[in-house]
């Protein structure tokens, strides 16, 4: 029961060391193995720490590269765009806004009826 008690304790100790080291190189600060004392003793948490600062060096080299992006990529941007607008209006799309379309229509020629003949009444 003891080991189990301590096992959990260490596991605990090296996901917070862990933490501690990704959020260090994360954040480009410097983490110090000989300060902590699971750390220099702890060969997964060794292990880990090589790792984390292996991928911090490539992900730093991988964003200092510049990009070069191609002269006509705006103009590819918005072709493919204009393409997706296009098929995305389907027909029944369509049809919904042409029949809404054709009620408006209906509306403002029965009010505009009703509105010329309240003016010729008026008028009498």
């Amino acid at each position: 029961m003891k080991s189990i008690i301590s096992n959990l304790k260490n596991d605990i100790l090296c996901k917070r060391t862990r933490n501690k080291m990704l959020s260090s190189y994360l954040s480009s600060e410097y983490f110090g193995f000989d300060s902590n004392p699971h750390a220099s003793a702890c060969i997964k948490c060794q292990v880990s720490g090589k790792r984390y600062k292996a991928f911090k060096k490539d992900l730093d080299n991988e964003l200092s590269k510049e990009i070069k992006v191609p002269t006509d990529f705006a103009s590819k941007v918005m072709s493919s765009l204009d393409k997706k607008v296009k098929t995305t209006t389907s027909k029944s799309t369509k049809i919904i806004l042409l029949t809404l379309l054709g009620i408006l229509s209906i509306v403002f020629l029965i009010f505009g009826k009703r509105r010329s003949s309240n003016n010729l009444e008026r008028e009498k």
